[in-house]
């Protein structure tokens, strides 16, 4: 039988995520490098894999698109900052039309939460493309669409379900400018008038609590937000940024989805600076929890970190937390399925089994 040659892949967007990916890539026999999209001007012209401080490979990262899409890439994993603005809704809208399919994990997971005109748009310039966009990572891609469902397996008359991610950010090297914009080093009373942190990540954490709720024929009545902000007693001083005493040092955002008046399904997630400002749930950095309260109830958690058998959080070939590597592995993995899948909009199937099938479509027992 024929090996199949390996999947010729684009990164747009070579930061955090985008130079783990390029690491990743460059790491597995069945990924090939095709191409890398830069947004800043110094990284113009600059070998890949010198960016990604692996060595030259020979594939030169530009900034412009049209050179980009040139590079006969099979599928794109787009990685570029997200300033919730949806300003690379064009960008992507080009790809597709081009015939270049996209993994992403910016808030394109399930574009039916941005209205029905958004989805449709897409959805038409992939099928012109004949090209195919899935949006993946851990939150939301995996934790919520695929694992939480696939645990409700295990338990009937599920009545709620809670998703919790709990984030150190003090590790994560040339982030202070953003979280500047999160609020963090500012004081609370600044930080509660300012929802640009919200609003990010509502565009992300929304979707999962709408995808829910339409796989399973739940009405929504409404969706609530909730935050929760801390400061930390003492000056900190960590790789990502040092913040003075009395200042914000946790900022958290929950989201809960409301069905009959009742809630049915809550996201929530925890950035802290540092050991001193951990919230009790949260044991060790990159930690998720999973609570499914039903007959049984369950309560899951997850925590990564480089390795369990040498206690490494981070090594030196991949100097990526825990929680942005996986968040690429589910991007590389989903590579594929999307290459393989009917043109348009490709998102997460029900599990095999399921606690609530959708009753929707079921034709009537005869005799009722």
């Amino acid at each position: 039988m024929p090996v199949r040659k390996p999947y010729r892949v684009g990164i747009a967007g070579p930061g955090g995520l985008g130079l783990c990916a390029i690491r990743e890539v460059l790491r597995l026999p069945e990924l090939e490098l095709a191409a890398v999209l830069a947004y800043s001007p110094h990284k113009q012209g600059v070998d890949a894999g010198e960016l990604a401080g692996v060595g030259p490979t020979g594939v030169i990262a530009t900034t412009d698109l049209d050179t980009f899409l040139a590079a006969d890439i099979e599928c794109v994993l787009h990685c570029g900052r997200d300033f919730g603005d949806w300003r690379t809704d064009d960008e992507i809208l080009r790809m597709l039309e081009r015939g270049v399919n996209v993994v992403t994990m910016l808030p394109y997971h399930f574009l039916r939460s941005r209205g029905d005109a958004v989805e449709a748009r897409f959805r038409a310039a992939a099928e012109r493309g004949g090209a195919t966009l899935h949006g993946s990572g851990i939150t939301p891609g995996f934790f919520n669409e695929r694992f939480a469902l696939a645990a409700t397996g295990l338990v009937n008359d599920v009545t709620h379900i809670r998703f919790a991610e709990f984030f150190n950010i003090a590790p994560v090297e040339g982030g202070g400018d953003m979280l500047r914009m999160f609020g963090f080093g500012a004081p609370k009373a600044d930080v509660e008038q300012n929802d640009f942190a919200a609003q990010m990540a509502e565009a992300y954490l929304r979707q999962p609590i709408l995808f829910y709720a339409d796989r399973l024929g739940i009405p929504v009545d409404r969706i609530e937000r909730t935050a929760r902000l801390a400061e930390t007693p003492v000056p900190l001083s960590e790789p990502v940024m040092a913040v003075e005493a009395d200042t914000v040092g946790l900022v958290s955002y929950a989201w809960t989805g409301y069905s009959g008046g009742k809630p049915f399904y809550t996201t929530e997630v925890y950035w802290y600076l540092g050991e001193s400002m951990r919230p009790e749930e949260c044991p060790v950095n990159d930690f998720w929890l999973i609570e499914i309260e039903g007959r049984p109830s369950l309560r899951i958690t997850v925590a990564g970190q480089a390795s369990y058998q040498d206690d490494v959080y981070v090594k030196p070939e991949e100097p990526t937390p825990p929680g942005y590597i996986m968040t690429v592995v589910a991007m590389l993995q989903a590579v594929p399925g999307v290459i393989a899948a009917a043109p348009g909009l490709l998102q997460p199937a029900l599990p095999q089994f399921h606690w609530k099938p959708d009753m929707r479509d079921a034709a009537p027992v005869e005799g009722r």
